[in-house]
């Protein structure tokens, strides 16, 4: 199955406050955190579901549901972030490609996004891929997907940007440190 990256940019289909408070908190998953990706998934708008898998999606197939929950620590890593009520409010994810490559998707829901959340996520999930011996980190985004292309490029160097059609692909170099502007930012 091949997974799709997202980052958005829109307002949410229904307003809500915004997050105040203490920053998000950011831990691997495990197998049995598939509520985290429930919540989540309950959290994006419709169009937020569109960036993120490419297409209307109301729902979560059992098949990509059960894709999605299969966190293994070493070939499908995943983080989430949790706000300060311990709501999860994000997720990154790696999924590896074979070799050194690993294809990266990251969602955060609407009334978190532009909070700083992505950045944390992509920053914690790119260090767990090095530790895992990751190189090269993929992402297929909508080319409209504006967020997830600056996103990725604000903290891993681009080294290909491959675009066709409505898609792009940005291929992000991980044997790069994250620079150092960008940690004292954090």
């Amino acid at each position: 199955m091949h997974l799709v990256s997202t980052w958005t940019t829109g307002a949410p289909e229904t307003p809500g406050p915004r997050p105040l408070g203490r920053a998000p908190t950011v831990r691997e998953l495990g197998r049995g955190d598939v509520d985290v990706l429930d919540t989540v998934f309950a959290g994006l708008s419709d169009h937020s579901r569109y960036l993120r898998f490419h297409g209307a999606t109301p729902r979560l197939t059992r098949a990509v549901r059960t894709t999605l929950a299969a966190v293994d620590g070493r070939r499908h890593i995943g983080v989430a972030a949790f706000g300060p009520d311990g709501a999860p409010i994000g997720i990154a994810r790696l999924i590896s490609l074979g070799l050194r490559d690993a294809e990266l998707a990251i969602e955060v829901v609407d009334t978190w996004q532009g909070c700083g959340v992505g950045r944390r996520l992509l920053r914690a999930v790119a260090a767990r891929g090095r530790e895992e011996g990751y190189s090269r980190l993929v992402a297929d985004v909508l080319t409209e997907n504006t967020g997830m292309r600056v996103l990725l490029a604000s903290v891993l160097p681009i080294v290909t940007v491959e675009t066709r059609g409505h898609e792009t692909t940005l291929t992000a170099d991980l044997t790069v440190g994250i620079p150092s502007r960008l940690i004292a930012a954090a």
